[in-house]
């Protein structure tokens, strides 16, 4: 993503932050508090920075606020904030706020004055054309409101993709929670059973979209994105070798927690740039018998944590049972830990690590990982991952031989892993780059030049500075 990208993005994320807190901050407070006055300053200074004079509008369409006609990306920072947002909008039948350039000039108290009444609208009988009416008595000429939208309403196809971004972001809350808590006390696992649950019965829907959101990456909280990209993997892992519903939600859960030892390595550690000291290596290495201290800890029943407790301490070791932790007790590895094994070496060989110059591609990841079968990876597993993921996995970044670049989205035959269905990437005007046509390689579909289009190469998505989750949301 370009650096005029991320800057859009991220004014885009603190515009979206800044009327939430004001909307809130005047819902609970009289006009003189001093939060209230905070907030519209920091409101009138967020406005001045994104849109430069010009005006700034903030609509909702398909479920999902844009900004400046942009699509608001979801971050797990934001997300709770951006469906409380879709729901005071939703209250008032809202559509739309949109601000003319001359909103700089308006005083604090109009600007104030406005959001009690759009706050008060909410609870009357009509909300929006109440509201259409008490803005054009107060002759506030500076603001406009535009109405809920029948069109609004999302597909099933976007429904869907929306339960997986709430899946998501949810379980990214919840593996923090739980490993924050952990630290202190004793904490649950109620929240995590129930998203376990979801996440099976997407990906018995859609494994190809959930395929797609295990390539999310947040560097700056690497461990919990890397547990949610797990659990992932292995659910999807396990729905395709034929396991049950009830052992894939534990093997959800498993993949959620597996790191949650983590939490008490040190930072300087986890992001060391080079090699680690044999101290530093010692305390890395205690994290699996951390996290099942943690697990032991979790309010939850016995019956429940003597079935997530094994793939935890299990997913350092290799078939012969070397690796970590050491252990003179066990005979074999448990399924799910062989599972959580495979997908954990995955996922972080296809991130961006501090320790190593660059990320593999999802290709580069699947040969390396399997010129290593046997030693470091179960083999009748590791065979089953890969056909599951083809030759290039969903959500790689690939070049044509067209010399076009594209993301793998879906194998539509089972028995053609090698011709997925790729979305071309077009550059747009902004610097980055945009959903294209679609080829089902299957299909023989064909390129510009008019002979059929091949994938040449996989390419580490971060050399593009794109995150491939983005193109199936």
């Amino acid at each position: 993503m370009s650096d005029k990208n991320t800057q859009a993005e991220l004014m885009s994320g603190n515009f979206i932050k800044a009327f939430y807190y004001l909307v809130n901050a005047i819902r609970i407070h009289q006009d003189n508090n001093q939060l209230i006055r905070d907030c519209v300053t920091q409101f009138y200074d967020i406005m001045n920075d994104m849109s430069e004079g010009d005006d700034v509008s903030l609509d909702v369409w398909r479920g999902r606020f844009h900004v400046q006609g942009e699509k608001l990306r979801y971050k797990r920072d934001i997300f709770q904030l951006i469906n409380e947002m879709l729901e005071y909008f939703s209250k008032r039948k809202l559509g739309g706020v949109f601000f003319h350039a001359g909103f700089r000039d308006t005083p604090p108290e109009d600007l104030k004055a406005f959001i009690r009444i759009l706050n008060d609208s909410a609870v009357q009988d009509a909300p929006y054309d109440w509201l259409e009416k008490q803005l054009k008595q107060s002759g506030f000429s500076w603001v406009e409101v535009s109405k809920e939208r029948e069109e609004d309403v999302l597909t099933h196809d976007e429904l869907r993709k929306e339960r997986a971004q709430h899946a998501y972001f949810n379980s990214l809350n919840t593996v923090r929670e739980v490993a924050e808590k952990a630290s202190q006390g004793i904490t649950g696992v109620r929240k995590a059973r129930r998203l376990a649950q979801t996440i099976v019965d997407l990906v018995q829907e859609d494994n190809s979209l959930m395929l797609g959101l295990a390539t999310i990456r947040d560097y700056d909280d690497y461990t919990y994105t890397h547990s949610v990209n797990v659990a992932l993997l292995a659910t999807c892992l396990g729905k395709y070798i034929g396991l049950s519903k009830v052992t894939l939600e534990y093997l959800t859960v498993c993949g959620l927690f597996h790191d949650l030892g983590k939490v008490e390595v040190s930072k300087d550690i986890l992001l060391k740039a080079g090699c680690l000291s044999p101290t530093e290596w010692d305390q890395m290495q205690r994290h699996s018998i951390i996290g099942v201290r943690k697990i032991l800890r979790l309010q939850a029943p016995h019956s429940l944590k003597s079935r997530i407790i094994l793939g935890p301490f299990e997913h350092h070791l290799n078939p012969d049972l070397s690796g970590y932790p050491k252990t003179h007790f066990m005979k074999k590895l448990s399924l799910i830990g062989r599972i959580l094994r495979i997908v954990d070496v995955y996922e972080a060989l296809t991130a961006e690590r501090s320790y190593r110059p660059r990320s593999f591609s999802p290709d580069e990841a699947l040969r390396r990982m399997w010129s290593e079968r046997g030693k470091s990876f179960d083999t009748p597993l590791l065979k089953s991952f890969i056909n599951m993921m083809g030759i290039y996995p969903i959500g790689s970044v690939v070049e044509m031989d067209s010399g076009e670049i594209g993301v793998v989205m879906d194998y539509t035959d089972e028995s053609q892993k090698a011709l997925p269905v790729v979305l071309l990437l077009v550059e747009n005007d902004k610097g980055g780059l945009s959903k294209g046509e679609t080829i089902n390689l299957a299909d023989q579909g064909m390129s510009n030049n008019g002979f059929p289009m091949n994938v040449k190469r996989g390419i580490p998505c971060s050399r593009l500075g794109i995150q491939p989750s983005q193109f199936f949301l």
